[in-house]
């Protein structure tokens, strides 16, 4: 089954619980569980650089010298073609995007100094690794490693960024399913720390 067909059947049930007399605690909850499969599957459509189609299947093509990431339809022409052609609605989208930023910065005075500069100056700072993470989470909560594991891959398993409070129920909920055991406190500590993270 495609992301497509995902997202249709995902929204078909939507409609189904919206549509009932009277919703439910429970109703909510999987409205939060088909939001997220709809925004995963969004999130694992690909747009063609050549026609702007989305489209579950894409391919990153190379022609001379020339790549871009095609649907079927553009890969096609573009073989037969023996070359890559740049489309001209891309070209006008980003004219346009470009217009409009700057038209919204120009009343505002430029700063002296660039941020490109100020990002090239300051070294990045080293994202800390997934296991000095948990240790440290299992430190400051008392939740077992191997449990901090599991609740930073609900976490992480979530689709779209969420309120930290919707963050919180739906990880509560999983931790109920997958009969993680932890305190409510120590979950809520813990699941802000992955957030921020």
């Amino acid at each position: 089954m495609g992301h497509l067909d995902t997202i249709e059947k995902a929204a078909q049930k939507l409609i189904a619980l919206c549509q009932k007399e009277k919703q439910t605690k429970t109703d909510k909850e999987k409205m939060f569980v088909i939001h997220a499969e709809i925004l995963t599957s969004i999130e694992n459509l690909s747009e063609c650089d050549l026609c702007g189609a989305i489209s579950e299947l894409i391919v990153t093509m190379t022609l001379a010298d020339a790549t871009a990431k095609v649907c079927k339809e553009c890969g096609i022409k573009s073989l037969e073609a023996g070359k890559i052609q740049s489309s001209r609605q891309k070209t006008s989208r980003t004219r346009t995007r470009r217009s409009k930023t700057e038209s919204a910065t120009s009343a505002r005075p430029k700063p002296k100094t660039s941020r490109t500069r100020s990002k090239r100056e300051t070294p990045p700072e080293k994202p800390e690794s997934p296991a000095a993470l948990h240790t440290r989470i299992e430190a400051e909560t008392g939740i077992k490693k191997a449990d901090v594991k599991r609740l930073h891959k609900i976490v992480q398993d979530i689709a779209a960024p969420m309120s930290t409070e919707h963050t919180l129920n739906y990880v509560q909920r999983e931790a109920e399913i997958a009969k993680i055991k932890v305190d409510a406190g120590a979950l809520e500590k813990a699941v802000k720390l992955l957030i921020a993270a």
